[in-house]
């Protein structure tokens, strides 16, 4: 049961469960024309039988997920539209999804690309210039990237050669570390406007890692960019870190997708602590978040680690009908990447609340070592 004092609470449902639970039922009718300001964006890499398995799905498997959108009533909106809507907070239907691709891949034109045409689907290609100028084989061309235009894409940035974008060179100071990281977009974006015309001023951040001085860098240069946590795009997302919900690898099952392309955000108003970075000396970050009252059950909310590992979560009331939520893992992340996902379900409808939070954690000596 909740307790309004901060009592822990040790949560007991399996994500997985949960998600299959959810998953396997055909019942996702909302009756009432309460309009929304969320969208479900889907992250994809390659889409091949051949290429890694962890950043990759079949074309079979791709085919299955534009079938799942259209049996359960989805409209695919382009990336712009999306983020005028959330821009502007203007409403829009229940249903909202968008198509993302990032490193523009050869696999995506040859596989993708004829499936959304077939369907007349609008999605979005992140690209990192240099590799197309370099014409790496793994790699869309011009003029593939042209030709994917004029069939409905949107073109974007991805930085211009895809580093570690929160990571320093050495001993490089915070000064050159920002010229850097400001080349790495301006110049991707000047060679994108150049060979392929007008690009919209949308970043997604390499591996997904931002911290709050790469927001205010994006920011400044007047980008909106999307990072690879997970959860529903909304109002109540920062707009220099939008999440995606990964679709390749393990995620593109399409029961847990479907699940997730049907969730709500949680109305969350605060969102501590402000970086991602976490000491790797003691990686166990304590994860606290702020939230309005809203339709989700919240004697019901449960938190996961990596592995589907239960988390402790507090729940206490923080006054004006909020509720503050501090979640604490009893287990040391490993160096690398790692996510803290929150869920709980809609009061009335058959569909769950979902946030997202990355950690970016190093080795305990202050370097990355490969991931």
């Amino acid at each position: 049961m909740e307790k309004n004092h901060g009592m822990r609470r040790l949560v007991r449902w399996p994500l997985l469960a949960l998600l299959l639970c959810l998953g396997i039922s055909h019942s996702w009718a909302n009756d009432t024309a309460e309009p929304r300001f969320h969208a479900s964006i889907l992250l994809y890499h390659h889409v091949s039988s051949s290429t890694p398995p962890s950043t990759s799905l079949s074309p079979r498997q791709f085919a299955e997920h534009l079938e799942m959108l259209e049996r359960d009533g989805f409209e695919v909106w382009p990336l712009p539209r999306v983020i005028q809507h959330l821009q502007r907070r203007r409403p829009m239907p229940d249903r909202v999804a968008v198509l993302t691709f990032d490193d523009a891949y050869i696999s995506v034109y040859e596989n993708a690309l004829p499936l959304m045409r077939e369907r007349n689907l609008p999605f979005t290609i992140f690209v990192n210039a240099q590799f197309i100028e370099e014409r790496r084989p793994l790699y869309m061309s011009w003029a593939q990237l042209r030709e994917a235009q004029q069939a409905g894409g949107t073109i974007a940035n991805h930085s211009l050669t895809h580093p570690y974008m929160v990571r320093r060179d050495g001993e490089e100071s915070d000064a050159a570390w920002e010229a850097r990281m400001r080349a790495e977009i301006e110049d991707n974006q000047r060679l994108l406007e150049e060979r392929l015309g007008n690009v919209p001023r949308l970043f997604a951040y390499p591996y997904g890692e931002y911290t709050p001085e790469l927001e205010a860098i994006v920011a400044s240069l007047g980008y909106v960019a999307f990072g690879q946590h997970s959860g529903p795009a909304s109002p109540f997302s920062r707009l220099t870190a939008i999440p995606r919900y990964a679709a390749n690898g393990v995620f593109a099952n399409p029961a847990t997708l479907r699940t997730k392309l049907h969730a709500l955000p949680f109305p969350v108003v605060e969102d501590l602590p402000a970086s991602d970075l976490v000491d790797g000396a003691r990686p166990r970050p304590t994860w606290t978040f702020t939230m309005e009252a809203g339709d989700y059950r919240l004697n019901q909310l449960r938190c996961y680690g990596p592995q589907s590992r239960l988390l402790n979560t507090d729940i206490e009331r923080a006054g004006e009908g909020r509720v503050r939520v501090t979640v604490t893992d009893s287990t040391a992340l490993n160096p690398g990447r790692s996510r803290f996902n929150c869920t709980a379900p809609h009061r009335t409808e058959n569909r769950y609340f979902w946030l997202s939070r990355q950690w970016l954690v190093p080795r305990p000596d202050g370097s990355w070592g490969r991931q």
